[in-house]
């Protein structure tokens, strides 16, 4: 499976950029994967130490001095000092997993990478750290498989550029290919961009079984979130992803504590919010005010947004395909448009969150309502979702009336178009965006 972080990887490894390499990313999403996949293309010796697994591999960091870990590592892997006739050490990859068990090694990468014994080192966190943790990395945020990388993985690579094209020209796709980009998007939706899953979809080619797969995975992260949290900070956690598909199976999707229980407040469950964000379980969508639209940059820059303090936000999965299972638990028959709407705007809101944007929406003191808010240097592009074809709507008209902004994107069922300032974008081209 070809991810698209492979060409980051690459770069790294192209460049005099000795810093080790930091993946981060939920459980699941296919670091290690990656991390091998890259290794097995670029390097002859590949030596992997998992802390979680093997409690022998945080023995090895328990000196402190570079210089004798480097020994000490060489030892274990049995290698022989620096190789220099046949540059073995310069075709080494040290792949580190689950880093954060073991806070020692996570601090002296650095210095042993300069060492030179271990020249390139990949390390791995499905754990949250901190900015100042991640400041001696090159670090790669990793995220479920996009549609493009979905197409790749199912062998239907060659639509990507076509969708590239048509996305950049605005001209109309066939409809012979339209039609077989939208069923293979819906296919998308029901499994999902867990590598895993993906997998399991190509072994069987069916789907019946995916659901099942979905709960699996669902449960190895409430078992993860129960050992890295107290008990109470647990619960409050499963709390949220339990309440998740009914806040969004409501027309409005902002999320309401009364949903988890009576008597609940922001202040309560602030915290257990921002760690599963952390780890990238969920993805908060929060409301930017009217007042913050013009100067939504310069508040993103100096990062004077205290997301903790926002009490008007929606919640999505990190992973439509999981809500799609979570979704058909609570509706059990097909999908109507409330809950399909839920599913495409978990869909983009996955797909904004891969390409760097930070998500927010807006709505008046009315009815009118934008999904997204992309923010694109200095200017504000609003972003709707329609169920069909049909995507007509008078938000965009009253956001006007507040802040000037060139051009609108919405996402749909109609093909690549481009009309009165408005971008029509099918859902399965939202990877361009």
């Amino acid at each position: 499976m070809k991810r698209i972080y492979i060409e980051q990887l690459i770069k790294w490894n192209q460049t005099e950029d000795i810093r080790p390499v930091m993946l981060t990313g939920a459980k699941g999403v296919g670091k290690t994967y990656l991390a091998y996949d890259f290794a097995k293309a670029f390097f002859k010796n590949i030596l992997y130490l998992n802390f979680e697994h093997d409690p022998k591999a945080v023995d090895l960091f328990s000196d402190k001095d570079p210089g004798k870990l480097s020994k000490r590592l060489s030892e274990h892997f049995y290698l022989t000092a620096l190789d220099s006739d046949d540059n073995f050490n310069e075709d080494r990859l040290l792949i580190l997993d689950e880093i954060s068990y073991c806070p020692a090694a996570l601090h002296i990468l650095s210095s042993l990478q300069q060492e030179g014994a271990f020249p390139r080192i990949i390390a791995i966190s499905s754990s949250p750290l901190k900015k100042e943790e991640l400041k001696p990395y090159y670090h790669i945020p990793i995220y479920p498989m996009q549609f493009s990388e979905f197409l790749t993985a199912i062998g239907s690579e060659w639509y990507i550029e076509t969708i590239i094209a048509h996305y950049n020209s605005n001209k109309k796709i066939p409809d012979i290919v339209h039609k077989e980009l939208l069923n293979l998007h819906n296919l998308y939706l029901q499994i999902g961009g867990m590598p895993s899953i993906i997998n399991e979809y190509l072994n069987f080619n069916n789907i019946s079984n995916i659901p099942e797969q979905h709960s699996h995975l669902m449960g190895t992260y409430r078992h993860y979130l129960s050992l890295l949290s107290s008990d109470s900070e647990s619960l409050k956690m499963n709390q949220v992803l339990d309440c998740l598909p009914l806040q969004l199976l409501k027309s409005n999707k902002k999320f309401q504590y009364n949903l988890i229980r009576k008597g609940t407040t922001h202040a309560m469950y602030k915290e257990a919010i921002q760690s599963l964000s952390n780890q990238n379980y969920i993805i908060p969508c929060y409301k930017m005010t009217t007042k913050d639209l013009s100067n939504i940059d310069k508040i993103l820059e100096e990062d004077r947004l205290n997301v903790n303090e926002i009490t008007s936000f929606k919640l999505y999965l990190s992973d439509a395909g999981l809500l799609h299972s979570l979704l058909l638990k609570e509706i059990k028959t097909t999908f109507n448009k409330v809950a399909r709407k839920a599913l495409l705007e978990n869909y983009i809101a996955t797909t904004l969150k891969v390409n760097g944007y930070p998500i927010f929406f807006w709505e008046s003191e009315s009815t009118a309502k934008i999904d997204f808010l992309l923010s694109n240097k200095g200017e504000i592009i609003p972003l709707e979702i329609f169920c069909d074809t049909n995507t007509r709507s008078k938000s965009i008209s009253v956001l006007k009336q507040k802040i000037d902004f060139p051009y609108s994107i919405k996402i749909s069922e109609r093909n690549f178009e481009y009309s009165n300032n408005v971008k029509y974008v099918p859902y399965y081209a939202a990877f361009c965006i």
